[in-house]
């Protein structure tokens, strides 16, 4: 089973290659020839009142993935107002003594995801322990979530269900995951 954080693999695969990726085709991929028993691809929607046309965008995409076999799973968005820079900052270091910028701070009302991670995890160690599957596959840049794959491997030492993670490459160097049983990398050829 493939349990993806969708925000996490979008906002990835989009700063680095500016495409996406399907969590079916990911899914097979990251499978290896091994049975893909399902797909979950856990999402933050936003409530249409606060915006349609992102909650609209949301709604489509995933019935999309839906039609082709993938379990989306959603959790509506909090909203909070947080302080923010009108324009971006240059970085400190290439800045000089003599150099002066005027920004403005406003209140922004910002939308953050609360409860993926932990729903993604929780539906992971799940399986294991109803032994819904041998591999269970982490598409997630939070390295929090090494706690599932260390509770997976505590509660399954008689089953051996494997954990594995998959991460978007990220020009460093690449480095098995410790508490992973293998480590996946989606580069551009992926």
């Amino acid at each position: 089973m493939v349990f993806i954080d969708g925000q996490n693999l979008v906002k990835a695969v989009l700063g680095a290659w500016r495409t996406r990726v399907h969590p079916i085709l990911l899914g097979r991929l990251l499978a290896d020839g091994r049975p893909l028993a399902e797909v979950r691809y856990y999402s933050g929607v936003h409530r249409a009142e606060e915006n349609a046309e992102l909650h609209a965008l949301a709604t489509r995409r995933h019935a999309l993935m839906r039609r082709t076999g993938v379990e989306v799973v959603e959790r509506e968005l909090q909203y909070h107002w947080e302080w923010g820079f009108d324009e971006r900052l240059p970085p400190a270091f290439a800045a000089s003594d003599d150099e002066a910028h005027i920004v403005q701070v406003t209140k922004q009302r910002r939308a953050r995801e609360k409860g993926i991670d932990l729903a993604l995890g929780l539906d992971a160690v799940t399986a294991a322990l109803l032994d819904r599957c041998s591999t269970i596959i982490v598409v997630s840049r939070d390295r929090d979530l090494v706690e599932v794959a260390r509770e997976i491997n505590e509660r399954t030492r008689s089953t051996a269900v494997t954990v594995e993670v998959a991460l978007v490459e990220d020009r460093g160097p690449r480095q098995v995951v410790d508490g992973y049983d293998r480590t996946h990398w989606i580069d551009e050829d992926v």
